[in-house]
């Protein structure tokens, strides 16, 4: 995404489009166009804690150019109760989001870049200022640092202690106790200073927060600047390089992964050179690996679906490419989901806002498969078996020790739909032995959950007589009719389980529970005046209501209900939730969410059939309203975004379809 003079001749217009990239671990870092923070959130390094918890450290740089006697201030800011100062922002050419967040600016003959980066699987910040055209630049840039939860603010602090030790090229700087310090390497000079920027303001947050709520206004904040680096940028191509993390042994870790290259590099240009190659190659394997399993499971769908579409599925040329621009923006938005857990692999939503939820991890794991990544949906699944509690998988992780919380059984339900789908998929040849993860983890894991589920488990799950699922206690008790509709399938995927371990008294048992619980399905949960299900039964009757969660009766194969049953619940769902990016959580809501788009767009054509005007219908709701510049920041969750590529894929026809171009 390159933009130039279109969106950068307006400070405002250009200070409300946001880019975010992240580390692998839940870190981020997150700013505008015009490098002044509109957010809280918004910072240079947002690292996290070994079990997620995020700490806002490095909010941005203030930047200093002196061209002969002229200086220029190139960073801009919001304040308080003053304007806004845009700093250079009138020399910006252009800005580039990919393959990570690069400024340029002219001054007549000089043009300078700024780019930034994190390294992924370390809390660790790359600032990079390059002469791209010109001489004898002169640099001073400044850290300014707060040690905050990523929604707080940071008032002037007397603690706050700045620069603690240095040496030449590195200085360790110390922020307020409890709270990690930071060291900062450097191919300049370090001049220590102990200033303030006070009165700093977050006009987006005025609108609203990441988490989709009205946010009350934050007071103004302060931030602490601990010293200065400067340089001289003589001739075209040289660089300011600035790395920053409170990892104090980073490069010792980095020369220990052999990622800075055979024998590692000394300079620390050499090393900035060596990780920005290492990162690129590692996304484009990404890339092209997952493309390559997009363009199968796009042939395969091709052949399942039959019809006028069949012969793509036989095709010499690729359905899918990196001209697609709908995968490709989709894979590598997947790939900043991606995050190390204490020894486990998982899929959050990127940026402040992101915790860990078992049920969307799991259900997002299920786009791996859809990918031909069956190595990190292993990884996922067996991450949740190990922490499998009485056949319940956990609802989250406390982001501050790890501990896992449980609670509700989606996440077991979708634990056992993601081994299904590895299982039915891999060949064991080629993935490392599906069949022993199958036979030796995740059956007997799985067989776990399914006993604890029908005879009972903690937060009052059980089953009844009628082999209903349900959970709370007393009044609070409910059989939902979104997790029955789960723990169908579920029942499902067991006896596909069995049978191909051979294990057909097993494998029968769960086929006659499933197909009990499907003769009674819409008998007891179908609402015939409201033309939807029941969004729950509860001890003194069924509770009204249409929920996104109705549509899984709908959208997971087999349907539950019958096609006109079928036909009339997405015509409810259409008329109560269905909005141009998402659907509502309840009517009237007014936060529609795009991870429930994927559901609604396989029920669509289960329901309505796979008619060419059905299926530009679902195509052009998930370009036009999930990816469309300015679509809601949600677009981009995890959960959010392996639906739409799930839905893409395996629902969509590729062949012969006109370019598909995502702007911005």
């Amino acid at each position: 995404m390159l933009h130039g003079q279109d969106v950068l001749a307006d400070f405002e217009r250009a200070s409300a489009r946001e880019w975010l990239i992240t580390d692998g671990l839940g870190g981020y870092a997150a700013g505008t166009e015009s490098g002044a923070p509109a957010r809280r959130s918004h910072a240079l390094l947002a690292a996290a804690s070994p079990y997620g918890q995020r700490t806002a450290l490095v909010l941005r740089f203030e930047e200093q150019l002196a061209i002969g006697a002229v200086m220029h201030e190139l960073s801009g800011a919001f304040f308080a109760g003053r304007p806004a100062r845009p700093g250079a922002f009138a020399s910006l050419e252009s800005f580039t989001a990919a393959p990570c967040p690069c400024w340029r600016w002219r001054f007549d003959d000089l043009v300078l870049e700024r780019s930034v980066q994190l390294i992924e699987g370390h809390p660790a910040l790359i600032a990079s200022w390059t002469l791209v055209e010109g001489a004898d630049a002169r640099l001073s840039v400044a850290p300014l640092m707060v040690a905050r939860d990523p929604f707080g603010v940071l008032r002037e602090n007397a603690e706050f202690r700045g620069a603690a030790q240095g040496i030449p090229g590195r200085v360790r700087l110390e922020t307020l106790p409890g709270q990690p310090g930071v060291t900062l390497w450097h191919n300049g000079a370090f001049l220590p200073a102990r200033s303030w920027a006070k009165g700093l303001a977050y006009p987006l947050d005025e609108c609203d927060d990441e988490r989709g709520e009205r946010a009350p206004q934050a007071p103004a904040e302060d931030a602490f600047l601990p010293g200065w680096v400067q340089a001289t940028l003589a001739t075209p191509g040289e660089s300011l390089h600035v790395v920053l993390s409170p990892e104090e042994g980073l490069f010792r870790a980095l020369a220990t992964e052999e990622r800075l290259g055979t024998p590692p590099a000394r300079t620390l240009h050499d090393c900035i050179a060596a990780l920005e190659r290492t990162a690129r190659e590692r996304r484009a394997t990404w890339r092209r690996r997952s493309l390559a399993g997009a363009d199968l499971t796009a042939r395969q769908a091709a052949a399942a679906h039959g019809g006028a579409g069949a012969p793509n599925a036989r095709r010499n040329e690729a359905l899918i490419d990196e001209h697609d621009a709908v995968t490709t923006t989709l894979v590598d938005r997947l790939w900043d989901g991606f995050v190390r857990r204490h020894g486990r692999v998982s899929l959050v939503d990127p940026g402040p806002g992101g915790v860990e939820r078992g049920a969307d991890a799991l259900r997002g794991a299920a786009t791996l498969v859809t990918l031909r990544a069956f190595e990190p949906a292993r990884a996922i699944a067996r991450g949740y078996l190990e922490y499998l509690d009485e056949g319940l998988a956990p609802e989250s992780f406390d982001p501050a020790d790890g501990m896992p919380r449980y609670g509700d059984p989606e996440p077991s339900l979708w634990l056992v739909n993601l081994v299904d789908l590895i299982a039915r998929r891999a060949s064991p040849v080629a993935t490392g032995g599906t069949d022993q993860f199958l036979r030796d983890t995740a059956w007997p894991a799985l067989e776990g959950v399914l006993h604890h589920l029908r005879s009972g488990s903690r937060h009052g799950v059980r089953c009844d007589h009628d082999g209903l699922l349900w959970s709370g206690v007393e009044s609070n008790a409910r059989a939902r009719a979104g997790t029955n509709a789960l723990w169908y399938h579920a029942l499902v995927a067991m006896a596909q389980l069995g049978k191909l371990l051979g294990r057909r008294e097993n494998a029968a048992f769960y086929l006659a529970w499933a197909h009990e619980l499907q003769r009674g399905y819409a008998e007891r949960f179908w609402d015939e005046a409201c033309g939807c299900l029941f969004d729950a039964l509860a001890p003194d009757g069924p509770v009204r209501g249409v929920s996104p969660s109705q549509l899984w009766a709908v959208s997971l194969p087999p349907a539950l209900l019958p096609q006109p049953l079928a036909q009339r619940l997405l015509a409810t769902v259409d008329r109560e939730l269905l909005g141009p990016s998402g659907l509502d959580a309840a009517p009237g809501d007014g936060t529609p969410r795009a991870e429930w788009l994927g559901a609604w767009m396989s029920a669509t054509l289960r329901a309505h059939g796979r008619e060419p005007q059905v299926i530009e219908r679902v195509t052009s709701r998930l370009v036009r309203g999930a990816l469309r510049p300015g679509a809601p920041r949600d677009a981009r969750s995890a959960l959010a975004t392996a639906e739409l590529l799930r839905v893409w894929l395996e629902d969509g026809e590729h062949a012969g379809r006109p370019g598909v171009t995502i702007a911005g």
